[in-house]
Order: C-alpha cells, then sequence, then structure tokens
C-alpha cells in the first residue's frame, strides 16, 4: 500500500460543490513565501528546496517545523511566488525568523476561494489547461476571480501521479448582475 504520512492542511469551510468547483471559505493563516525567477519546472525545486531549508532548522535557533501541505505557486510578472502554509500552533510572532533573506514570513487573510482538483503530474502545460478550465467554470457559475490562480500540491514527487491531489485555487466574488 501506497501512503504519506498526513501533513496538516489549512483549515476551511467548504460552502458546497457545483460542477466540480468547490467553494471555500479560509481562515487566516502564517505562511513562508519566496519568489524565484525562472522556468515552472526550475523555480518549483528552487523554492521547494529555499523553504523546505526553513522548515528544516534554516532559521534563528534552529528550530525544526513540521511540513504541512500543500506547497503553493503562483505565478507573479516573470517570477513565480511559492509558499508553505505554517504549522497552526504558530502564530507570525512565534515562527523562527528564516535565515534565509529571500524568504518572507506573510500573514494571509481569511478569503474565499474556488478549488479544482487534479491528479497527474502538475506540469506548467496541465496547470495552465486546469487553469483555464476553472475559469471557464467560474465565469459558467457567475463568480469573478480575484488575483492571480495559485497551485496547490498535496503531495510529494514519489508519490505516483495517478494518486496525486492537485488543485487550482483562485479567490472568488460574485459576479455583477448588468
Amino acid at each position: 500500500m501506497l501512503s504519506e504520512r498526513a501533513a496538516e492542511q489549512p483549515a476551511y469551510e467548504s460552502l458546497g460543490e457545483r460542477d466540480g468547483v468547490e467553494l471555500r471559505q479560509y481562515a487566516s493563516m502564517a505562511v513562508a513565501a519566496t519568489h524565484v525567477e525562472g522556468a515552472f519546472s526550475t523555480s518549483l525545486q528552487e523554492g521547494f528546496h529555499r523553504l523546505a531549508g526553513y522548515l528544516f532548522g534554516g532559521n534563528l535557533g534552529e528550530h525544526s517545523l513540521a511540513m504541512t501541505a500543500p506547497v503553493s505557486m503562483q505565478r507573479r510578472g516573470a517570477a513565480w511566488r511559492m509558499t508553505f502554509v505554517m504549522p497552526s500552533e504558530f502564530t507570525l510572532e512565534s515562527l523562527p525568523v528564516p535565515l534565509d533573506a529571500r524568504i518572507r514570513l506573510e500573514a494571509v487573510a481569511a478569503k474565499r476561494m474556488a478549488a479544482l482538483r487534479f491528479s497527474g503530474r502538475a506540469s506548467e502545460e496541465a496547470v495552465k489547461a486546469w487553469t483555464a478550465e476553472l475559469m471557464d467554470r467560474l465565469h459558467r457559475q457567475r463568480l469573478h476571480a480575484v488575483g492571480e490562480p495559485i497551485l496547490a500540491q498535496y503531495h510529494s514527487p514519489f508519490m505516483p501521479p495517478f494518486l496525486r491531489r492537485n488543485e487550482i485555487l483562485v479567490e472568488v466574488r460574485l459576479a455583477a448582475v448588468h
């Protein structure tokens, strides 16, 4: 049997699902974030190793923090922004300070998000296709995306692709009626 240790995930309330899109209300959370310039796959690797280094002792006090899920990536101009949600036992103020100046600890406000789940490899092409699919479904549901979509990956690269849980997430609000 294939399994991975269950990782803590951010708290949210499911507000329902329609046409394969789940609407969620997320609580506020603390994240560690870094920006990486370059191609999608190399940015994914570099960002992951940088943030994992913080979790595994690359901080003042050399504290080890538990790995959480998902690992999230979001396009920011020519760069990619990767975030790890911090374990819920920590507040932004109680998190150890990163030794790597490229890592920022940030508070993320509570927000309403739409999520579309998919399995397989989260290649740049797959992410583009699933993002377009989510945007189409949101349009049909009269929901308006706010900001850039986020790729959320819940499993390690060692999990067989057909068992991986990936999602495209985007903040939403009701579209104006004309």
